[in-house]
């Protein structure tokens, strides 16, 4: 045999394995990055749930007549859009198919119309969270506000 075509061989042999390495790290490096934003997002979630959270736990803590008003914003930075729902266990939200859960003081949560299922709020709307007693509890009223 030729030494050249020994060495052609070596370099294409050589060449195709650092090609192929080279093309299962950008895979795993573009994985890792879509992992990032995938976390990215549902820490958006997280953050709006914990003030929402915050709201009910402070109405809660303040007694009767205390109220806290909070503002949802249009969208989040990262999604087309997004739910949130208040009940006697937690906050719940759910944003590009991902769910994040914030929990908040044992207490009933009501709609202004009484309702103790629990509350769905929509973005971009303002919301008033008051502390009422009703049947010596203390409910949790949750409102929309103009």
């Amino acid at each position: 045999m030729d030494s050249e075509g020994v060495v052609t061989a070596d370099a294409i042999t050589w060449l195709f394995f650092t090609v192929l390495i080279a093309s299962v790290m950008v895979s795993i490096a573009g994985a890792r990055l879509e992992g990032v934003y995938s976390d990215e997002k549902l820490l958006e979630m997280r953050i709006l749930l914990d003030n929402v959270a915050e709201a009910v736990n402070l109405a809660t803590a303040g007694g009767a007549g205390h109220e806290v008003v909070v503002e949802l914003p249009e969208r989040l930075n990262h999604t087309a859009g997004y739910r949130v729902f208040i009940n006697s266990s937690g906050v719940y939200g759910w944003a590009d198919g991902q769910r994040g859960f914030s929990s908040i003081y044992p207490v009933i949560v009501a709609d202004a119309y009484g309702r103790t299922s629990g509350v769905h709020l929509e973005p971009g709307r303002r919301y008033s969270i008051r502390n009422t007693i009703r049947n010596n509890r203390t409910v949790i009223m949750v409102s929309g506000v103009s």
